[in-house]
């Protein structure tokens, strides 16, 4: 592919789908399903590329003695031509074919429905400037969601008659995306997933990682159902990389309810800059790559800071503007910082208050109601943070949400919910005081009641290895 098209696809958010991913989807969109009686099944596609998609299930309907109506739409002329060529091209005369072109998210579809709603719509990062539509999506996509859960959405107003199914390639961040959300909720509330896939691999010149769904319309007249239960999506991914799922929890409220939780982002990034040094007698700045779980890694890995590389990066506070030294102040207090985007949740204690959080890590201050104790609170927080349960809880919470496959990325938000544990701590904030991780980690499991070996021994193999002495 030429730099030209791949910009021009990158834009558009056009990657075409590989062969065997197309029959692997009309596979699961056809399978189990009953077909409408007495009238020929209508298939649509509304960003259909070259049309492989609705010409497949095609052929997979009419190998079954369906007739079938196809209606494609996609945004790029020529490939709209494509696709219609490619499906009346030998076609059987029980085949309706239309083909359009035009933007299928700014169509007027005249309460349009169809028996099968299928493709692979375009993925537009919200975080990329080329990309951006700058705007929350027309049909209950957020600001920032991809442009796939328009479509999303879409599909499920294009299907709303019950027993009818929608079948989409989806970029996985659809899964666990805050801005995704309220559309997640409403498939939940109007379908049931009836297959699903996920690959660690890459299957586009895309480097985005990506899932197949399909789901099927339930009567949109009856009582809403309850709500899918916590992780249903996100489960995919978890599913797909062999993590256990969540035990049964003792607990009594949660992370939230004893502390308060804040990230840093883009503007106190630039405002440290100034005051970021090599040495010196301020307070050490730590970014995620220096958190390990209950270990803190300053001073024996270097860090990366504003393109330059640390190896004892400090903070002279009075270098930053007033509001950034205000800033400074109020985060040197006991607290524990967290790192983001993290296989296992990684997590240190700072109980004297005297490191400085970079960005994005998320620092977790007691409430000051909670106890007189303090000290006491960050080593409990720490150590709760610092359990398989915690890390196979956030993993239901964000499966997909990290930059690569085998990362979340976390969040205050995410954390707050953290269910609290019922039982004492006492002896797991003794294990982690003294640098054994993985004593803390069975020791918090125990107050939460849980006694479970697979979670204990993957979370122990999934624990980063190295030769660092522990934080003290």
């Amino acid at each position: 592919m030429g730099s030209a098209e791949a910009a021009q696809r990158k834009r558009t958010g056009a990657w075409y789908t590989p062969p065997d991913l197309v029959d692997r989807l009309v596979s699961g969109a056809l399978d189990g399903w009953r077909l409408p009686e007495g009238r020929p099944v209508r298939v649509v596609d509304p960003a259909c590329g070259d049309g492989r998609f609705l010409l497949a299930a095609a052929r997979a309907l009419e190998a079954v003695a369906a007739d079938v109506e196809v209606t494609g739409w996609d945004i790029d002329p020529e490939a709209a031509a494509d696709a219609g060529a490619a499906l009346t091209a030998g076609a059987p005369p029980s085949r309706t074919v239309t083909v359009g072109s035009g933007d299928a998210l700014g169509l007027d579809w005249q309460r349009a429905h169809y028996d099968l709603l299928i493709g692979n719509p375009p993925f537009l990062s919200q975080l990329a400037t080329s990309t951006s539509r700058r705007r929350a999506g027309v049909w209950g996509g957020g600001v920032y969601a991809d442009a796939a859960v328009d479509f999303l959405a879409m599909a499920l107003e294009l299907t709303r008659r019950h027993g009818a199914r929608l079948a989409l390639v989806l970029p996985q961040s659809v899964l666990s995306s805050r801005d995704a959300a309220p559309v997640r909720a409403e498939i939940d509330r109007r379908a049931r997933r009836r297959w699903s896939w996920w690959s660690p691999e890459h299957h586009f010149d895309a480097a985005v990682l990506v899932c197949a769904l399909v789901f099927e319309t339930t009567d949109s007249s009856r009582e809403p159902e309850q709500p899918a239960p916590l992780g249903n999506w996100t489960g995919i991914v978890a599913a797909g990389l062999g993590i256990p799922g969540v035990p049964p929890l003792d607990a009594s409220g949660s992370l939230g309810d004893r502390a308060t939780l804040r990230a840093n982002f883009r503007d106190e990034y630039y405002g440290l800059v100034p005051g970021v040094v090599e040495g010196g007698d301020g307070p050490p700045l730590v970014t995620c790559g220096l958190i390990d779980p209950g270990r803190l890694l300053w001073g024996a890995r270097p860090a990366r800071f504003a393109r330059q590389e640390l190896a004892e990066p400090r903070v002279t506070i009075d270098r930053l503007s007033p509001a950034m030294q205000a800033w400074a102040h109020r985060k040197l207090v006991p607290k524990v910082l967290v790192a983001s985007q993290t296989r296992v949740l990684e997590a240190v204690a700072d109980p004297e208050g005297t490191l400085l959080p970079g960005v994005p890590v998320t620092t977790v201050t007691p409430l000051p109601l909670v106890t007189d104790d303090v000290t006491r609170v960050v080593w409990e927080i720490a150590a709760v943070l610092t359990s398989p349960v915690a890390t196979v809880w956030a993993w239901h919470q964000h499966a997909g949400s990290g930059l690569s496959a085998s990362a979340m990325r976390v969040g205050p938000r995410t954390l707050a919910e953290l269910p609290w544990p019922d039982g004492s701590l006492d002896d797991a904030v003794d294990a982690l005081w003294s640098g054994d991780v993985t004593r803390c980690g069975r020791l918090v499991d125990a107050a939460y009641g849980v006694d479970d070996v697979e979670l204990f021994d993957w979370w122990c193999r999934s624990l980063p290895r190295h030769d660092v002495t522990p934080a003290r």
